[in-house]
């Protein structure tokens, strides 16, 4: 009788084990487990996002001039290297030469007219030796001496016609700007001057030498100085980048090209220049680049960019508290491809979860791993 007793003592203790141990796995199966992180320190930056093009950083395109006349002699050809004072064409002007020839005789002509005249003072000379009170003598020198200043002007007028004449034919005379590569040469160009959009007859270019030019808000223009560092990236190459630093911001405003009535661009834009430091760059002057600035570094408060979430305008995160997940709004700043800046809402103490699910809920029973 004993024993039967004991037996169903046993039997009982098992069935309570069995469902206490049941309901435990059954509410440990309805917990969700949760990774959580504490606010920390790290130095963040502020940076200004644009996009720009890529150009060569010394660049010298050469327009017709039809005042100077026909091309007559190209000196170069494309791919040659030139420095800053090489000839490079000319243009032949039928109208300079002609009134070169024109101020040559005029020339020979006035000096004829002073040789004459110097001849007759000689001669009068002479005769008002012997005949120093003679009126009409003296008169006569007067006469021929006020011919030979004015013989005098009309020479100098002529040698500063020619002094101009030569500098215009020296005008004729293109040469490089700049140190470079022959890049493009166009002689067809001279023919087209009723074209909407003047071509070059040549480009002159430093290859392996560019900048980016882009623009910037002018919200952006005020974090931006000479000499920040810049990080370079092309859609057509994600998977590489160049680094440059910021070379010149425009003091004045670009003037409006419509865009901002179209939608493309609003507010005002200002001109940044960006110098290419890497000499590795393989892009062609054209190529579309993104601009990225690094305007500004400090040191602030951070969580891991997947812990903050957004309801609306709101930014939110959940802790840990006492075995539950609560929900705090939180308000935040800048961010990077991993952190985020939190400027209030949880401290240092506050457990928070690194990547809550969409089943996590406020109030519901969380597990930390």
């Amino acid at each position: 009788m004993k024993n039967k007793k004991l037996w169903i003592t046993i039997g009982i203790i098992a069935i309570i084990v069995t469902l206490f141990s049941f309901n435990l796995i059954k509410a440990s199966g309805n917990n969700i487990e949760v990774e959580v992180a504490s606010v920390k320190e790290e130095k963040l930056s502020e940076n200004v996002i644009s996009q720009g093009t890529l150009k060569l950083a010394n660049e010298q395109s050469i327009y017709y001039d039809a005042t100077k006349g026909k091309i007559a002699d190209i000196s170069v050809k494309v791919g040659d290297d030139v420095q800053a004072g090489t000839p490079l064409f000319t243009y032949k002007s039928d109208q300079l030469l002609m009134e070169q020839k024109q101020n040559e005789l005029q020339i020979q002509s006035v000096n004829l007219q002073i040789e004459d005249t110097q001849k007759q003072l000689k001669e009068i000379d002479k005769l008002l030796k012997d005949n120093k009170d003679d009126e009409t003598l003296k008169k006569e020198r007067d006469q021929v001496n006020l011919q030979l200043e004015q013989a005098k002007l009309e020479l100098k007028q002529a040698q500063l016609q020619k002094d101009n004449i030569n500098q215009q034919l020296a005008d004729l005379k293109v040469v490089s700007d700049i140190a470079g590569k022959i890049i493009e040469i166009n002689e067809d160009a001279q023919f087209k001057t009723n074209s909407e959009i003047p071509e070059p007859i040549m480009k002159i270019g430093s290859i392996g030498q560019f900048i980016v030019v882009g623009s910037v808000s002018e919200y952006d223009a005020l974090k931006i100085n000479e000499g920040q560092a810049v990080k370079l990236t092309a859609d057509t190459v994600p998977d590489k980048t160049w680094s440059g630093k910021v070379k010149s911001i425009s003091y004045l405003p670009e003037e409006s090209t419509g865009l901002q009535d179209s939608g493309a661009q609003s507010g005002v834009q200002y001109t940044i220049e960006i110098e290419v430091t890497d000499q590795n760059i393989e892009l062609k002057p054209g190529f579309q680049m993104i601009i990225e600035i690094t305007a500004n570094e400090y040191t602030a408060k951070t969580l891991p960019l997947t812990a903050v979430k957004q309801d609306g305008e709101k930014s939110y995160v959940f802790i840990v508290k006492n075995g539950k997940a609560v929900r705090k709004e939180v308000k935040v700043g800048n961010a990077s491809l991993e952190s985020i800046e939190i400027k209030d809402g949880v401290t240092k103490k506050d457990k928070v979860i690194k990547d809550p699910s969409d089943d996590i809920q406020d109030g519901m029973e969380v597990i930390v791993k």
